[in-house]
């Protein structure tokens, strides 16, 4: 059997996915605090190492260390069931975002289509490096001036 150099345990992936067509459906502090407990809570069940991470209000940069080396249960994990939860919150209240959320065939969505960006990091380099990426990321966007300010954040 061959093994590729992405799929070995132990080894740390870089991923970037975003809410469908960028919208900010991740924007409100409530949604952000929902999203990244959900993190934790699917970091546990499916036993991966969530080394770095942040949520911004239309995206989502992590560093994650799946324990078996496979990456498709955990985008599955962290994606699927927030989606439905949030689809479901958004038609209860009757939100009119839902009317931006069609996809494709015509059901409505809450990610972008695909698995986003997904990148091995391959030495500690790498990870330091993606690592002050995903801290520094709000504030590039001005919306703290210190990577500890935003909450959302494993900085």
């Amino acid at each position: 059997m061959v093994v590729k150099h992405f799929d070995l345990p132990n080894s740390a992936r870089f991923l970037t996915y975003s809410c469908f067509n960028r919208l900010p459906l991740l924007g409100e502090p409530s949604v952000l605090d929902l999203y990244v407990a959900e993190l934790h809570r699917q970091s546990n069940r499916l036993k991966f190492n969530l080394t770095a991470y942040v949520v911004m209000p239309e995206h989502v940069h992590l560093i994650v260390v799946p324990a078996d080396g496979r990456i498709e249960p955990v985008l599955r994990g962290i994606k699927q069931g927030f989606a439905r939860q949030m689809l479901t919150r958004l038609r209860d209240e009757g939100h009119p975002v839902l009317d931006q959320l069609v996809g494709p065939h015509g059901k409505p969505v809450f990610w972008q289509r695909g698995g986003g960006y997904d990148r091995n990091l391959r030495s500690g380099d790498d990870i330091r490096e993606k690592i002050a990426y995903i801290h520094t990321n709000p504030v590039r966007r001005g919306l703290v001036e210190r990577a500890e300010d935003w909450a959302w954040s494993s900085a």
